[in-house]
């Protein structure tokens, strides 16, 4: 008698394919996986229709700039037409690009760095979202590092992968049983960041557009992601990516004068309030104490992301409202908080952002407001003109 078993399906959602079952390829769930109601999953975004996909369908992505010209040489031909049909090229290229250089550049911190090396593509395997956002920043990287000739197709590839990855930051995995779920959303949301930084630095700024209102873009792009996180991180901080959250309480590695910073903002917010009784004190003070805990965190050499989106996630739509009406005292915050975003100049998806904003803000302040970013001028080397 032959074997009960069916020959799984190579396109099939996760579980048909770890029970080597034939799976029907519905959506949003298979009838196995409805039958025995369990989540269904599948590596791609949608399962595949066709028996024989085409691995080379990512749109507006012509193939002439990924796979190489035919020749006369009967090595290059051989090795052109021996690629299997079934193999994603272009994916494959954006996961080496991650295992090789880009994961690097969002782990500050070497004791975590395995964490986005190993844990976070493991579990990419599980997530299509994840994966896609993986695969929306490593397009992104190459982007940057490449010539003009590739920079705009890997952009849009970019783009691409990115509205697949959208999809998968919401706060519904707080409610989840599942602890992977928490750990694939907040790792998910962290990338799309990320992401946001990068793709402005990418686009350059709008022409005569102040650079201000170019990262308040940034904010808003970044707060959906930002609002995940924050409703997560009580989770993730009992699970694998809990390294990601915890503080060192280790001596500063740094000078950290930040402490007497954040007295000076505190006290003046308390002078401002006493003089106008319609100063925001409270959302002041809030917004200040955050600052706080990023700024010792940097010190301390704590992890890049804790400490560039801790703020950002904190930070209520009205201080963006107060930015963009020039509020003198927002401003003077905000150059505290571009201290972070200087430090990380170094990584290709921030630039010279913050050294953009200080200059910005240290010319828009007021001969009576300079005294209040010289903390600012004197920790990031920045130089503002007199007035």
């Amino acid at each position: 008698m032959r074997p009960s078993w069916k020959t799984p399906s190579r396109s099939g959602c996760l579980e048909c394919r770890d029970r080597r079952m034939k799976c029907t390829r519905e959506l949003p769930k298979c009838s196995g996986c409805i039958r025995h109601n369990i989540l269904c999953q599948y590596l791609s975004s949608t399962p595949w229709q066709s028996p024989s996909p085409s691995p080379r369908s990512s749109p507006s992505i012509p193939d002439s700039l990924f796979f190489a010209e035919t020749t006369d040489d009967p090595m290059a031909s051989f090795a052109h037409h021996s690629l299997p049909e079934d193999l994603h090229t272009r994916e494959l290229e954006l996961m080496m690009q991650w295992c090789t250089a880009t994961y690097r550049t969002i782990a500050r911190n070497d004791a975590v760095e395995w964490i986005w090396h190993a844990v976070v593509p493991r579990e990419a395997m599980r997530y299509p979202a994840l994966m896609h956002g993986i695969l929306a920043l490593s397009a992104l990287h190459l982007s940057f590092a490449n010539g003009s000739s590739t920079k705009d197709a890997y952009l849009r590839l970019a783009q691409a992968h990115q509205s697949l990855a959208a999809v998968g930051v919401t706060t519904k995995a707080a409610g989840s049983p599942n602890l992977a779920d928490c750990n694939a959303t907040f790792a998910l949301s962290n990338l799309m960041i990320v992401y946001c930084f990068g793709c402005a630095r990418i686009m350059g700024p709008v022409k005569d557009t102040p650079v201000l209102d170019e990262l308040c873009r940034v904010f808003q792009c970044a707060q959906e992601s930002a609002d995940v996180l924050a409703v997560l991180v009580d989770r993730v901080s009992q699970g694998e990516l809990r390294l990601l959250l915890e503080c060192d309480n280790s001596q500063p590695k740094m000078p950290d004068t930040s402490r007497l910073a954040i007295m000076a903002l505190s006290r003046l917010n308390a002078s401002l309030a006493a003089r106008d009784s319609h100063h925001e004190k409270a959302m002041y003070d809030a917004i200040i104490d955050h600052l706080g805990h990023s700024l010792d965190k940097l010190a301390r050499g704590g992890e890049v992301m804790v400490i560039l989106f801790h703020w950002i996630f904190n930070l209520p739509s009205r201080f963006c409202d107060l930015l963009k009406e020039n509020h003198p005292f927002a401003l003077v915050i905000l150059a505290h908080y571009a201290v972070v975003i200087h430090s990380l100049r170094g990584n290709w998806w921030m630039g010279d952002l913050g050294t953009r904003v200080i200059e910005q803000i240290g010319r828009s302040l007021g001969a009576e407001w300079r005294s209040s970013i010289d903390w600012v001028i004197d920790a990031t080397g920045c130089y503002i003109p007199p007035l």
